[in-house]
């Protein structure tokens, strides 16, 4: 199934009364292990905040799409936190061309898209990783090279080792170090609300050098 541009539209859910905040939330718990998922408490604080984004993407009118983002205050970067589509309509491909839609649109803003992706080098479903890295290096993604990130055990049980991604319209080769730990340290605080001296944050000072886009 190959649907036209017509039959797709993306928009912001900026209101938590919106008749689609709860079936977005239902497809993100849904879509995605509670190691991996914020509390939902905190996804409505930061819409209500403006400091995420949630989004629906609709095909015929009928909801097949969420995905939340974090503008990082302190810089250009944008988190591409969760993206999830509704099973029965992952053929039609909205996630890619949602992506394509998002890119296009920081672009225009001078903006660049980061993404936390599962390391395919940890844990079980390796293949299946590397085919993910793979769809996003499709879409012009590159991998920030030896970074093994961390992230938070957010249901209390276990971190998962994952990478960062960058898609951004700078065509530079690497990201400075300083940058790096700017980036890291935002994510863990802004979006994990992990305080300062977690030791989760310790890793971050051994980041010696710039880091090479891959």
């Amino acid at each position: 199934m190959s649907p036209t541009h017509s039959q797709i539209e993306f928009k912001q859910i900026q209101h938590l009364d919106h008749p689609d905040f709860e079936v977005a939330i239902a497809l993100y718990e849904q879509t995605f292990p509670s190691p991996e998922r914020v509390p939902v408490n905190w996804i409505r604080e930061a819409i209500q905040s403006q400091k995420a984004q949630l989004w629906g993407g609709y095909y015929q009118q009928e909801f097949a799409l969420m995905s939340i983002l974090y503008p990082l205050p302190s810089s250009d970067f944008i988190l591409l936190a969760y993206l999830a589509t509704v099973p029965h309509l992952r053929n039609i491909k909205i996630g890619s061309q949602f992506l394509k839609y998002l890119i296009d649109l920081e672009k225009r803003e001078s903006k660049s898209l980061i993404l936390e992706v599962e390391h395919p080098h940890f844990g079980e479903n390796r293949e299946l990783k590397q085919r993910r890295v793979q769809f996003y290096q499709r879409l012009g993604a590159k991998i920030l090279q030896d970074i093994i990130y961390i992230l938070p055990a957010l249901d209390g049980t276990k971190t998962t080792e994952m990478i960062l991604m960058l898609i951004s319209d700078t065509n530079s080769e690497k990201l400075e170090k300083t940058v790096v730990k700017q980036l890291i340290r935002e994510l863990y605080i802004e979006v994990y609300h992990r305080d300062s001296n977690d030791p989760i944050f310790n890793w971050v000072e051994d980041i010696q050098d710039d880091i090479a886009l891959i």
